[in-house]
């Protein structure tokens, strides 16, 4: 198994010199694998080496980067172990050819996943030509019927296997053999190719963590045949996003192609392809497994088959809740039946992911002392005596709203029950926050944010007797966000990447539906044709409205328009250098409004006082001038069919410049919040300038 120092002609001189560069940087690991065995030569020899500097285009350092990372990867445990397996299994069959059969567990993935690894003819360049029927991979039927961790094992041996032949290959023929990869869409809808909690997993325990690092340039053609015309479509509308060097590799063909001259030849010529054709079995299309409930988008409250798997997940980490239950940190809004049930529906009601989920949930947990801010959120939201949270329980909060502002937890729930998120986008100044604020606060902030949300959820599932779920309401009006997207800031959004993933390992199925408000018109038109396209469950989590959601009648259905206007009163301007003040002078731009939205108690007082100022233009084209209102938005348990939620303190009213200072108050008699709004949306020529000071 020893590495032979063999000068293939058909490597260049960047890839000897390359070799010898890693033998040299990595002559101990070199020595020591040579000494017990363990160069094997399909991944230590001069071909597997040259394949790592041609997969970076030459760039001998990130080549270096990728060999090291390849090294830590194969001196994983049991890494070692397998590759003896399949060497020994390809030596003892005595063929550079390849079968699925010659993988473990095979006896256990036939039944579920079919592929034909080494078709009979190598392709017109010489390459192995690989066959991927996609009517024989059922994700479902792997994930309800299999151990996973045997679909694991064989997928890497599946990987080592290619490595053993294409070098076995490359040394016959003198070139470096790589794979031609078939995919056959041929009788799939886009349920039978997608599937969410597979691709996940798979692309977790397989690709991301074995295949990538194992594996160097061994793919240099990938076709896609039969694919259905929406599918094509949406490739069409995503390769604008998708880098170049994969776009060379990628070729998406119309049916069969097997009137396709150039590749036909290059695929091993019509026989071949159509033996391939002819080796379907529809294993997917076949199977007997029972069809998957969309739990994700239920609220019911868990049920018998449900709480039966809530109760093997229970026995699966029996000593974990067993001991939570005696310390009293059994937090009904993370270890009930009902948070359970949030873990088995957030992976599709696949056990052996929702088991994997939830151990890793444990040991963030305990890594991110979770269990002090569960107790601390409960204490303030009990405290509180309501249902729902908000900002001010958050701590530094006084500190972040600063530069980032949100209605955590909206007045009104949904007709069904669920709380509304509304996050202004113009008011999250990123780049303020990072340079004004101490970064564990804002990480502190972000943490008891999805712990209080998660809290929340609880209480108001077991008000309602069902799984409520908090509806968020993405603002993008002046956030800065255009077609290209929403603009990046390098110094936040990269070290934020933690507390997002700080969420996704915390929190399941508590977030519903996404509305994205004031989106691009380009990004709205894409998005509806792309939800033309595929089933519902691919887009129900998503919605993008190019205006302000007033005009879409089943949007202000979900919200009320009347709490829609609170909520857009709400917003500051914080990423355009707008702050929430109290007194000063403004700026109202032609055609826009300036306005003030504050919460008042009841008994509490508000007076304000103002002045339009004169303009230089007031001579020629009259006084400047404004209309002022103010509207009051009743608490939706004060709201009676006999008063509306929101009724005017003072109507709609012009003020010109010439008429002075103009004041007035309000005392409320029940909680409420009141808008002041100073409307120039009559103008389309002037801007006006304002001057205003609020008390409380």
């Amino acid at each position: 198994m020893a590495v032979a120092d063999d000068d293939f002609e058909f490597l260049t001189d960047a890839d000897r010199d390359f070799v010898r560069t890693l033998r040299r940087r990595f002559h101990d690991e070199f020595a020591a694998r040579e000494a017990d065995g363990r160069a094997y030569r399909c991944f230590f020899g001069p071909i597997a080496l040259a394949r790592i500097l041609r997969a970076v285009d030459g760039d001998v350092e990130k080549a270096c980067e990728w060999f090291q990372a390849f090294l830590q990867t194969i001196s994983e445990k049991g890494v070692d172990d397998l590759i003896r397996d399949m060497t020994s299994r390809f030596e003892a069959a005595g063929s550079e050819a390849i079968r699925a059969s010659m993988l473990p567990h095979y006896d256990a993935v036939k039944d579920f996943y079919h592929a034909e690894l080494q078709a009979p003819h190598l392709s017109s360049d010489g390459d192995i030509v690989m066959y991927i029927p996609l009517i024989d991979h059922d994700k479902n039927g792997i994930m309800e019927h299999m151990d996973w961790d045997q679909w694991v094992t064989y997928s890497k041996a599946s990987t080592v296997l290619q490595c053993l032949a294409l070098d076995s290959l490359s040394r016959s023929t003198g070139r470096i053999a790589r794979i031609i990869l078939l995919f056959d869409v041929e009788g799939c809808s886009l349920e039978t190719v997608v599937n969410r909690t597979f691709l996940r997993a798979h692309r977790r325990d397989v690709v991301d963590s074995f295949q990538q690092k194992i594996a160097a340039e061994i793919v240099a053609k990938v076709y896609v045949i039969n694919l259905p015309w929406t599918l094509a479509n949406l490739f069409t509308l995503c390769k604008t996003f998708v880098p170049a060097k994969f776009l060379q590799k990628v070729r998406v063909m119309s049916g069969d192609s097997l009137r396709d001259s150039s590749f036909v030849t290059h695929c091993g010529g019509p026989e071949q392809l159509a033996g391939l054709y002819d080796s379907r079995k529809g294993l997917a299309a076949n199977s007997s497994q029972k069809a998957h409930k969309q739990l994700h988008s239920l609220d019911l409250w868990p049920e018998k088959d449900e709480l039966e798997l809530v109760a093997k997940l229970r026995t699966k980490f029996a000593d974990e809740f067993a001991q939570r239950a005696q310390s009293g940190r059994d937090w009904p809004c993370m270890f009930s039946d009902l948070a359970l049930a949030r873990v088995l529906r957030g992976n599709e009601g696949y056990f052996s992911e929702s088991v994997n989920w939830f151990q890793n949930f444990l040991e963030r947990m305990a890594e991110c002392h979770v269990d002090d801010l569960v107790s601390s959120m409960t204490a303030k939201l009990e405290e509180s005596g309501q249902e729902r949270g908000c900002m001010s329980m958050l701590p530094h909060a006084s500190e972040i709203e600063r530069h980032f502002r949100c209605v955590f937890s909206a007045p009104r729930l949904t007709p069904s029950g669920d709380v509304i998120w509304y996050v202004p986008l113009g008011d999250f100044n990123r780049m303020s926050l990072v340079e004004e604020v101490d970064w564990s606060h804002w990480v502190e902030f972000l943490r008891a944010m999805v712990v209080l949300r998660a809290v929340e959820a609880q209480k108001l599932s077991e008000a309602q007797g069902r799984m409520a779920k908090c509806i968020m309401i993405l603002d993008l009006h002046g956030s800065g966000t255009n077609a290209t997207g929403f603009p990046k800031v390098e110094e936040f959004d990269d070290r934020n990447q933690a507390n997002m993933k700080f969420m996704r390992q915390i929190i399941i199925e508590v977030l519903g539906p996404v509305y994205v408000l004031n989106a691009p018109w380009v990004a709205v038109k894409a998005f509806n044709w792309f939800k033309a396209l595929v089933p519902e469950r691919f887009s129900q989590k998503l919605t993008l409205l190019d205006g302000d959601g007033t005009s879409d009648p089943d949007f202000l259905e979900l919200v009320s328009e009347s709490q829609l206007r609170h909520l857009l009163a709400t917003r500051v301007g914080l990423v355009s250098g707008e702050t929430d003040s109290n007194s000063g002078e403004t700026l109202v731009a032609a055609g826009d409004c300036f306005q003030r939205c504050r919460d008042l108690r009841s008994g509490e007082t508000i007076t304000w006082t103002f002045s339009v100022i004169p303009g230089d233009g007031d001579a020629w084209l009259g006084a400047s001038d404004i209309e002022f209102s103010a509207s009051l938005w009743l608490h939706p348990e004060f709201a009676q069919d006999e008063q509306p939620e929101e009724s005017q303190v003072v109507d709609p009213t012009m003020v010109q410049a010439s008429e002075g200072e103009k004041s007035g108050s309000y005392t409320a008699s029940r909680d409420c919040v009141i808008t002041l709004r100073w409307s120039n949306e009559h103008s389309r020529l002037r801007s006006k300038s304002l001057q205003y000071r609020i008390d409380l």
